[in-house]
């Protein structure tokens, strides 16, 4: 036994020393376009196994150096101000070669660089089998939006859902809120007490100020994220601490001003860093007033929907007895005129934090702690007011905190080259508050008077759901042309509601007898009846939704030119709810046609249910050529219903909604193929989805009764979203500096391939998908003058008509104006400037842009509020 174990340390002293005799070195020249050399540029070298990076600074000739690298594939990546990141990926074999590196970086708008949300580990974006799209904080800087939703617009396949400065939320490729996974640096920020239909995770719980880059992975990411990311995944990534070579402090500072809505943002940073330790901290403020429209908004009047017969407003009275006096419309989607393109309950305020700290433990490991905070007051939900709609919705707060700690080790073994484990607490707790009437007749003894009651509601809801989570993934090289990415996650949703509901009673008029027969009376002031009633109902009980998950990916390098990229994954899921005073169902379905069936509802005692699940993706790779790469990928996504689906119980817009234990996951199947050209002169890159989901899940009416209609979340459909997505950018070198042309551009298209109207049976199979905007298109010139001292670009977004309309919108005898409002497509233009000044090694950066140049009155399609007018903005970033 001792002589095997010595001759085992005499092997494993052998190979170690055969490795290190066969480190070779890694040279290259960082340049422009121009050929230019890029002196100082931040090179890079980062072996894609162990994790362990080394960075170097090019000399005066753009030339840089990196010895002692031992075999293995590595990233290279290239980064200078004012240019986008270029990445490469080699290999450094046993024999003693010395790979030759050169880049020529792009002043453009695509960025080159690496992707870490498609593998879970930084990989040049070239070679990952799906289609991602980086946002980099100079790309950030320069479009200088409003918020992180709206900075998200500018990825080919995202459409924004909501407006403000708070409320924006990514739709991509044509589906949203919890069918999109939002990650932070990797973590899930998605909770299951989010709401689904054209609603989601707010994004905007992260501040812009603090984004380092956005990603987002276009396709199937069930295997590596788990639930909800069936369309894609976006990766919010933060700005992180980094060692440096000697002890130094920094700082910084970013401020933005825009003039429609009067919006004022300021973040202030601080950090200091040594060898073994960095310190990061940065806090803002920010506030915004109600945003004001495009000025032919003023004029916006809906009295034509109604003249026309295409919307009818129910009346109180005459809708149920049969008369025509039209005396007591219902508030629900009353005519309006507008009055004034400034939308109310727009604006918010608040604050935020972020600080973190990361240390050397050893040579090979390091410990990172952080803590977030993001605390917005008074967050408006856009143009939710009476006349334009009958309820008013605000957030009077919107808290969320989080920390985490992370510890990863580098290098353990020659086959086990790194672990990473992460735990995290998040707390997300918001009030939601609504006020709005219930109108309804109330026939006395005799029949006549009919008396027309208006109850005024006000209800305060405090959701509250804390998450705590763990993340532990290992990388292993159990062969030479082998990496395996394998690991464990778990987290638990805990949910828990408070409501007060203050309702006060008032008459409005009624219909009595006269001398001529039956008269219309509308009182001058509404009678009240009494005080207001407070009570404590509960909408969604006491509940949790937890996820323990093992997932495991290989990428294996089969030649040169070929790779192929493969993982599984096997998840629990365990939604539990307890009984919780103020929940109940009963009163809901009294008299309902036809009955709901008794085996969907939860037992209002507690209730649970655990579901397997299994998905898998595989892709290939192949460089056709140095600057062509071709990709093809089929993915299995997959989405548990939430608890808002599941448990959900109480009045909706229109009715009621009752819940659903019995509804299914949904599954979909995603197939992505996609090629990209990298030249001198022109970088593009073309993609086709193809994604097919089963058991669609929308809450639809399903039951009517005497107060009115019953829906419930059901599997409605099997759905089809196809589409083309594509990406241009094509410098062209001048003397005074380089233009820079770009574009990228989405047709989408969606159809229901199954599926029936759950009341009249008819079948939907053929009709077009809800939520799907057809075409859409940005693009845009830019100047960079030959130092990079300032920069001028002129870009434009267009949306065409939605013209294939779901039949479940069209024909819904709740129609509002504003769904059909929303159909229409537009064009907004943007022009920008920006100057930089660089003294004594720092960088001032000053962006000024005109958004919505021609004030164009407009919505984002299938949004209610109409979006944001021209507005002139200034912001500045100190470094």
């Amino acid at each position: 036994m001792r002589r095997a174990f010595v001759l085992w340390l005499s092997l494993l002293a052998a190979v170690l020393g055969a490795s290190a005799a066969e480190a070779g070195e890694v040279v290259g020249k960082a340049a422009d376009a121009t050929g230019g050399a890029l002196p100082t540029a931040v090179i890079t070298l980062r072996n894609q196994a162990t994790g362990v990076e080394q960075v170097v600074r090019a000399d005066d000739q753009g030339q840089f150096r990196f010895a002692d690298v031992p075999p293995g594939r590595y990233l290279v990546t290239a980064e200078f101000p004012g240019f986008a990141r270029a990445t490469k990926t080699i290999a450094v074999t046993d024999e003693s070669a010395t790979p030759a590196v050169s880049f020529a970086l792009r002043p453009g708008n695509v960025e080159l660089g690496v992707t870490v949300t498609a593998t879970r580990s930084e990989r040049e974006a070239d070679l990952v089998p799906l289609r991602t799209d980086t946002l980099s904080r100079e790309k950030l800087q320069s479009a200088s939006s409003l918020s992180t939703g709206d900075a998200l617009v500018m990825a080919p396949g995202v459409t924004p859902v909501g407006n403000g400065p708070m409320q924006v939320r990514p739709r991509l490729r044509g589906l949203d809120s919890t069918r999109v996974l939002v990650l932070v640096d990797g973590q899930r920020l998605n909770n299951a007490r989010t709401a689904t239909d054209r609603s989601g995770t707010e994004v905007g719980l992260v501040d812009l100020d603090s984004v380092e880059q956005l990603e987002i992975a276009s396709g199937a990411g069930s295997v590596l994220y788990g639930t909800d990311a069936l369309s894609g995944t976006v990766n919010i990534i933060t700005s992180q601490p980094r060692f440096t070579d000697t002890v130094s402090m920094s700082y910084g500072l970013d401020g933005f001003f825009s003039s429609n809505e009067t919006g004022r943002r300021g973040t202030v940073r601080l950090g200091a860093t040594g060898r073994r330790f960095a310190l990061q901290f940065s806090a803002g403020l920010e506030a915004y007033d109600p945003y004001r429209a495009g000025a032919a908004g003023a004029g916006e009047d809906t009295t034509p929907f109604y003249t026309s017969g295409q919307i009818t407003n129910v009346d109180t009275i005459d809708s149920n007895f049969g008369f025509a006096f039209k005396a007591f419309p219902d508030p629900f989607n009353a005519p309006y005129v507008r009055s004034s393109s400034t939308i109310p309950t727009s604006g918010a305020e608040g604050n935020h934090a972020r600080a973190s700290g990361l240390f050397a433990l050893t040579a090979n490991s390091t410990l990172q702690v952080a803590y977030s905070r993001r605390h917005m007051n008074n967050v408006g939900f856009p143009d939710f007011e009476q006349p334009v709609f009958f309820s008013r919705v605000t957030l009077p707060f919107n808290n969320f905190d989080r920390v985490s700690a992370t510890y990863e080790a580098r290098s353990i073994t020659p086959w086990f080259t790194n672990l990473k484990v992460t735990g995290y607490y998040q707390d997300q707790r918001r009030l939601l508050r609504n006020e709005f009437p219930v109108q309804f007749p109330v026939p006395s003894p005799a029949f006549f008077p009919i008396n027309v009651y208006r109850l005024n509601l006000t209800t305060d809801t405090e959701q509250h759901v804390t998450t705590p989570g763990f993340d532990a993934q290992a990388t292993f090289v159990p062969a030479r042309r082998h990496v395996i990415t394998a690991g464990v996650m778990a987290y638990s949703d805990e949910s828990r509601d408070s409501r007060t509901n203050s309702t006060q009673t008032t008459i409005i008029g009624n219909v009595a007898m006269g001398a001529r027969g039956p008269q219309a009376n509308v009182f001058a002031s509404p009678q009240v009846l009494g005080a207001p009633t407070i009570t404590h109902p509960v909408r969604v009980p006491n509940a949790s939704f937890s996820d323990v998950g093992i997932f495991a990916q290989d990428e294996w390098q089969v030649a040169s030119a070929l790779s192929v990229v493969a993982g599984a994954r096997v998840d629990q899921y365990r939604v539990v709810s307890t009984a919780t005073p103020g929940y109940e169902i009963d009163s809901l379905l009294a008299g309902a046609t036809p009955p709901i069936p008794a085996e969907s509802l939860p037992n209002q005692s507690g209730d649970r249910v655990v579901r397997a699940a299994f998905t898998g993706d595989v892709g290939v790779v192949y460089r056709l050529a140095p600057s062509a790469v071709l990709r093809a990928r089929y993915g299995r996504s997959y989405r548990h219903p939430n608890l808002e689906e599941m448990l959900f119980s109480g009045p909706a817009t229109v009715g009621a909604i009752v819940p659903n234990m019995a509804v299914k996951p949904e599954v979909g199947d995603n197939v992505d193929v996609g090629a990209r050209f990298t030249l001198k002169r022109l970088a593009a890159s073309v993609s086709y989805f193809n994604n097919t989901y089963h058991g669609f899940i929308s809450t639809e009416i399903v039951s009517q009764t005497s107060t009115g209609p019953l829906s419930q979340a059901i599997n409605f459909s099997d759905v089809r979203i196809q589409g083309i997505e594509a990406e241009i950018d094509a410098p062209v070198v001048l003397r005074p500096g380089v233009v820079t042309f770009f574009g990228n551009t989405a047709l989408t298209r969606g159809t229901v391939l199954a599926g029936e109207n759950p009341l009249t049976g008819a079948s939907l199979a053929g009709t077009p998908q809800d939520n799907i905007s057809p075409f859409k298109l940005v693009a845009g010139v830019r100047f960079n003058d030959s130092r990079d001292r300032w920069w001028v670009e002129y870009g434009v977004r267009h949306q065409a008509d939605v013209e294939r309309v779901a039949v479940t919108l069209i024909d819904s005898p709740y129609l509002i104006p504003q769904d059909l409002l929303g159909l229409d497509g537009f064009t907004v233009q943007r022009l920008s400037w920006g100057v930089n000044f660089r003294p004594r090694g720092g960088r001032l950066g000053l962006v000024f842009a005109v958004e919505n140049l021609a004030d164009r009155y407009y919505r984002e399609q299938f949004q209610f509020a109409p979006a944001r007018g021209r507005s002139f903005t200034v912001a500045f970033h100190v470094r």
